[in-house]
């Protein structure tokens, strides 16, 4: 059975780290450079044909994660596998060869679309650099693939700004889809839009995961989108993650106090209010580039102990599926 289990993973991170350079420690070179630490130490498993959702507050990690599993940002430290292979330690070449499998879904449909280029070009522009077809294959692909996303094949001859941003966003789906790959990256891909597309688009990309077997990477801040489209949930804070679950599990029992506190925050119904307090986090973030010892959330936690300001506590499995990195939980 647990042959299966680890055959049934598509993508494992292990121990991941991602620090950039920040300002200079004084004036002169040799004292070099403060680290910021975007990602620091990052564990999870994504299983084949399922969605794992990514939260958290703005700047805590989320889109250098999902960078760094694409090797867009060469991580620091850790591992990702990928079908088995460790992308950390592929060369260019090697590289090459698996970028097709794993494509991405950039937040910002006006940035991600180059405004000189046609739509048919943006589209098939994977599919040249790759020499998977040739121009006439190509064309045909790019009419399947405006179709499979829901636009008439004669949009390959506009331009961006002559669409919308939902529509904008439908073609950044549609060349993510152009190389066939098996994992998507949706890094929040429906908050720049209306709240009266985001659900078509939402609804877009659960119909592709089924139609395309496709696995996700879902990578939002909205807890209520992440709950809709989610097999299990990962709760991410200043660069660690905080509570893994399958979803349900997570929404009904969340355990950690960071998580308690998102969840009281989302907002609910005048009836399903009754009797539920939200939790106010006091103080700020801490800095990634000197965070506290131990815990990262214990000068907000308002629950923390003395050992949550000195050890930080492991991400442990607390009940199958659902791990925790919290002291109190035992």
């Amino acid at each position: 059975m647990e042959s299966e289990a680890q055959n049934d993973v598509l993508v494992s991170v292990r121990g991941l780290k991602k620090y950039f350079p920040g300002p200079r420690l004084g004036f002169w070179p040799w004292q070099g450079r403060a680290q910021i630490k975007a990602v620091d130490g990052v564990d999870f498993d994504i299983r084949r044909g399922e969605t794992l959702g990514l939260v958290g507050e703005s700047g805590c990690g989320k889109s250098t994660v999902a960078r760094s599993i694409l090797q867009l940002y060469p991580p620091t430290a850790g591992q990702v596998f990928f079908e088995r292979r460790d992308l950390c330690q592929l060369k260019a070449t090697e590289l090459r060869e698996i970028r097709p499998k794993a494509q991405i879904i950039f937040q910002d449909p006006y940035a991600s679309l180059d405004p000189r280029r046609s739509i048919g070009y943006t589209i098939g522009e994977p599919l040249l650099i790759t020499g998977m077809t040739g121009d006439r294959e190509r064309r045909e692909r790019v009419a399947e693939l405006l179709q499979l996303v829901g636009l008439d094949p004669f949009y390959e001859n506009r331009y961006p700004h002559e669409l919308s941003g939902g529509q904008r966003q439908r073609i950044g789906i549609a060349r993510a889809l152009a190389t066939e790959p098996i994992l998507v990256v949706a890094d929040e891909p429906i908050s720049s839009l209306d709240v009266s597309i985001q659900a078509q688009v939402i609804n877009l990309l659960r119909r592709l995961r089924d139609r395309l077997s496709l696995t996700y990477l879902f990578i939002s801040h909205d807890l209520r989108v992440v709950r809709y489209v989610s097999d299990d949930v990962a709760v991410m804070y200043l660069g660690r993650i905080v509570e893994i679950a399958p979803t349900e599990a997570l929404f009904e029992n969340p355990l950690h106090p960071y998580t308690q506190a998102l969840l009281s925050a989302v907002p609910k119904p005048r009836w399903e209010t009754t009797g539920v307090q939200r939790i106010q986090l006091e103080g700020e973030v801490p800095s990634p580039i000197n965070p506290p010892p131990g815990c990262y959330f214990a000068p907000r936690c308002r629950l923390a102990m003395s050992v949550c300001h000195e050890a930080n506590p492991a991400l442990e499995e607390i009940s199958p599926g659902h791990r925790v990195a919290c002291h109190r939980i035992e």
